[in-house]
């Protein structure tokens, strides 16, 4: 287990070790919160099975979601967590899930005991940069149809786990919409 969090970083076993020994796995139930709004965000966690989405709920109190989160995804309101600031996010499950949480302060201290954690620190924040980039592009410039078709392929793994309705509020769009733009796809 030298590769850890599927990136190409060497941890040393003894990392490895003292990781697993200090963080907790929780077990949620489909429909529990793993964070939810108007709080500060103070875990990071590595979802070991399971899939949850984050969302949020705009003024007309129509759920927006932002992104889903499955197996070996890392999942946080990202951004309460390095602010330690509250979010508008909600990160709520899907689906039964397991997951390894761990602390913002226990980040603080695997950074100061081993570099690999620091590159490990570095690819997530990276990872999430990207994701958050595409995702905002694609809303400004890509059609319904593309943004589809850009789901699936991000998230092909997932797509049969996930709600025609799930799919369409991650797209913008109605499940109407969606329908039709399925419908037109396999023509």
């Amino acid at each position: 287990m030298s590769k850890l969090f599927n990136f190409d970083i060497e941890i040393p076993a003894e990392e490895i070790n003292f990781f697993l020994d200090n963080v907790k796995t929780k077990k949620f139930k489909k429909g529990e919160f793993f964070h939810p709004a108007d709080k500060v965000c103070t875990t990071l966690g590595l979802v070991k099975s399971g899939l949850l989405k984050s969302f949020v709920i705009d003024d007309k109190t129509n759920e927006k979601i932002i992104e889903f989160y499955h197996e070996n995804s890392f999942v946080s309101a990202f951004t309460s967590f390095i602010t330690r600031e509250k979010t508008d996010w909600n990160i709520q499950t899907i689906e039964d899930s397991e997951i390894l949480i761990m602390s913002k302060d226990f980040l603080e201290i695997l950074y100061k005991r081993h570099n690999c954690w620091t590159l490990l620190g570095l690819k997530i924040f990276e990872m999430q940069t990207l994701k958050k980039c595409n995702r905002e592009k694609s809303l400004l410039v890509n059609s319904a149809s593309e943004r589809y078709l850009i789901f699936r392929k991000q998230y092909e793994s997932i797509e049969d786990r996930l709600t025609l309705n799930q799919i369409a509020l991650y797209l913008g769009i109605q499940p109407e919409s969606l329908s039709r733009i399925r419908k037109n796809l396999m023509a």
